[in-house]
């Protein structure tokens, strides 16, 4: 299909961290690659670390002073819309997406909006700041979210949660994984390295996995840990790490750029989310073959993909005795451990950035 007349302007918030911002920058990518001209607005002033290709017009709004930003960012990315002709747009995020509604109005572009995260529950997030709380308010409380033409949601768990007028209005499309770049499956022998990744905030219930590796630890001191991330709670995992006397043996080394290259090699890759959209860094680790552990936590995204015995091992949320057992299985079963790593790449054809690229402009 030629995608070469189709316009398409992307906002976001930034393109520093974040699992919605990655997939906006995959894209994209992924859409100027297929032909589409594409436009990327960024919405904070933030150096980027996920990479956009230079077919995609990268625009990243000024603010010179500090007071009245917010309305500088409306006015600025409302000037973008007027001066672009026919074209859809897609924000991510509530907030995101709440500014994007204020800029369009009487301009009236198409816009395909997103639910990223457990519609549920993120509302009450610690880690929201005020303006998300506002973002969220507006958008999923009080029904603003459905002046968009279409919504696209990640699992069938959060369509659920909307009215059945919004939900004819929508359609479900995972994550991309971008196995252009992604490593192949490592078929040497594995690191004795558990590894996990995200932010340092409270869904992610790193607690969980550091208490639960202080006990698979003890069976098998061969193994050390490295958790990749920042966060509000740095000092806290910091404090229970020295609690477990593990500080030698499990590292905080922050975020990594290369998060592939720096965890192909590793035993396990392990997620202990209480909530969670489509976690790419779980995504990442099926389409390379680590052995994971993941939690069957809102909103669905870890049971699409991870069944237990075949490609992985689905357990309950803040389980740490499954979680130990399940550790403990890939550490001592290499065939086991063989086996559910092999199958977990065939989800490389399943959610190529391709694929799912080719999803996203049908609905353009």
């Amino acid at each position: 299909m030629n995608y070469k007349n189709k316009k398409i302007i992307f906002v976001t918030g930034s393109l520093a961290d974040g699992g919605a911002e990655r997939v906006m920058s995959i894209l994209a990518t992924m859409c100027a690659e297929a032909g589409a001209d594409v436009t990327l607005v960024v919405m904070r002033e933030k150096k980027y670390i996920y990479h956009v290709s230079d077919k995609v017009n990268c625009i990243q709004i000024k603010t010179g002073s500090k007071k009245f930003k917010t309305i500088s960012r409306i006015k600025q990315l409302r000037s973008i819309l007027k001066k672009s002709d026919d074209s859809t747009v897609i924000p991510f995020l509530p907030l995101i997406t709440l500014y994007t509604m204020i800029a369009n109005m009487g301009i009236n572009k198409r816009v395909i909006t997103s639910e990223r995260s457990d519609p549920r529950i993120s509302f009450w997030a610690k880690n929201l700041s005020w303006k998300d709380r506002v973002g969220i308010l507006i958008m999923r409380k009080m029904g603003l979210y459905n002046l968009a033409e279409l919504m696209v949601f990640q699992t069938p768990d959060a369509q659920s949660y909307y009215n059945k007028n919004r939900q004819k209005r929508s359609c479900i499309i995972p994550n991309p994984l971008d196995t252009d770049k992604l490593p192949k499956r490592y078929e040497g022998e594995r690191e004795k390295r558990i590894v996990a990744a995200g932010r340092f905030s409270e869904e992610k219930n790193f607690s969980l996995l550091i208490e639960a590796f202080s006990i698979f630890h003890k069976k098998h001191p061969e193994y050390n840990m490295t958790i990749y991330g920042e966060g509000a709670l740095r000092n806290q995992l910091e404090r229970e790490i020295k609690k477990y006397d593990l500080m030698s043996i499990i590292k905080l080394p922050g975020f990594a750029s290369n998060l592939p290259e720096e965890i192909n090699k590793a035993a396990m890759y392990v997620s202990t989310s209480n909530h969670e959209g489509i976690s790419n860094s779980m995504l990442e680790a099926l389409g390379m073959g680590i052995p994971s552990i993941v939690t069957d936590c809102p909103v669905g995204g870890a049971r699409m993909f991870v069944k237990t015995d075949e490609n992985g091992i689905l357990i309950p949320m803040n389980d740490c005795d499954a979680l130990v057992e399940a550790m403990s299985k890939i550490a001592e079963d290499r065939a086991y451990a063989e086996k559910i790593s092999a199958n977990a790449t065939k989800i490389r054809e399943e959610i190529s950035a391709k694929n799912i690229c080719k999803m996203w402009l049908e609905l353009v």
